[in-house]
């Protein structure tokens, strides 16, 4: 759980150019490169999903034959990308071939080795370059090429800087995957990484063809009733600590499944809760169904989630991070509460 984006400046965020000539090694094999697997990270989200299609689209309009591979199956509200490219979940038997055989593989989104998931062997025994293309700080040394950069307010801005650099012109179905990865990482243009380049890129991607109105449908107007139902009562059950300071929220896999909402998107309950006025820190727990906790954490100002779970194998943003524990989701709540309680009531220094 790596996303949304957080609603503070990003850690380390440096200015400038987003494609450099440094990057020229991975602009080389972009347009060489005949056979590609692109992935990303599990719990694929909109940033992720939409820049594989947008670069799969521009790669396979230069001949390349393109393969998204994928952990972890899409999210429901993301299931519209598919219309633009095919979107494979990973199978080791009818997918280890395909990437042993690739002449070039990109993780987008991520640079997390361990964020594979189930695919990580395959690709570290593959001989082809692995590629990183991501926005997220503390990039593993892992990845050659890379281009990481942190002043990208999402993945998809990258994207499309490489499409200028690549001289394709994007079609309209990679314009609106590439606004999907936007939207979805800028809070719908509300976080404060929402650059004026933000901006120019959307107005670039609406003259391409993508339809705002359209996304906005696909990724705020599909929920179920049961999801409805389960926001309102994960919300009536959020635990106030730390003189509001800290929020607890929890989801069992009996509530999910009581309410049918499987597959839902469940990031905007986590951030719903830090309209709390004293809240600092916001936590949502969440039992999956192989007995582990997806842990999503958002936090205010400078407190920075991200090394907290960088400390138990997660990572993302200083203001929006994840982590997954193989433990029980009560289990998850007594291992992280001390920390969380010390994060949360901390004043961190203004220059944070």
């Amino acid at each position: 759980d790596l996303h949304p984006c957080p609603p503070g400046p990003p850690a380390g965020r440096e200015e400038g150019q987003l494609v450099t000539s440094r990057n020229a090694a991975l602009l080389r094999m972009l347009g060489s490169a005949r056979r590609v697997v692109l992935t990303t990270h599990r719990s694929p989200d909109g940033d992720g999903v939409g820049s594989e299609v947008g670069l799969a689209r521009m790669l396979s309009a230069g001949g390349a034959d393109v393969r998204i591979i994928n952990v972890d199956p899409l999210p429901r509200l993301l299931a519209f990308l598919e219309d633009s490219f095919r979107i494979e979940t990973y199978d080791p038997q009818a997918h280890d071939p395909v990437i042993a055989d690739a002449e070039l593989i990109v993780m987008l989104d991520n640079s997390v080795v361990a964020r594979m998931g189930r695919m990580e062997s395959a690709v570290r025994r593959a001989t082809a370059p692995k590629a990183c293309i991501d926005h997220h700080p503390e990039p593993e040394e892992f990845w050659d090429p890379s281009l990481v950069d942190v002043g990208a307010c999402c993945t998809g801005e990258l994207i499309h800087a490489l499409a200028a650099e690549l001289g394709g012109r994007l079609d309209p179905p990679a314009a609106e995957a590439l606004y999907t990865a936007l939207v979805s990482d800028t809070g719908r243009f509300r976080f404060a990484n929402t650059s004026s380049r933000a901006f120019g890129m959307a107005a670039a991607l609406v003259d391409l063809g993508a339809e705002p109105a359209r996304v906005y449908a696909y990724l705020e107007e599909q929920h179920s009733e049961g999801f409805l139902r389960m926001y309102g009562e994960v919300l009536a059950g959020m635990e106030v600590r730390c003189a509001g300071r800290l929020l607890l929220l929890r989801i069992p896999l009996a509530m999910i499944e009581r309410h049918g909402a499987e597959g839902e998107d469940l990031s905007e309950i986590i951030n719903q809760s830090l309209g709390h006025r004293e809240s600092r820190l916001a936590v949502l727990f969440r039992e999956l169904a192989d007995g582990q906790t997806k842990i999503s954490l958002r936090s205010k100002g400078s407190r920075d989630v991200n090394r907290l779970a960088r400390r138990h194998g997660g990572g993302g943003h200083r203001n929006a991070s994840g982590i997954v524990l193989p433990v029980s989701l009560d289990a998850a709540v007594d291992l992280l509460l001390p920390e969380l309680e010390a994060l949360a009531v901390d004043e961190p220094s203004p220059a944070g």
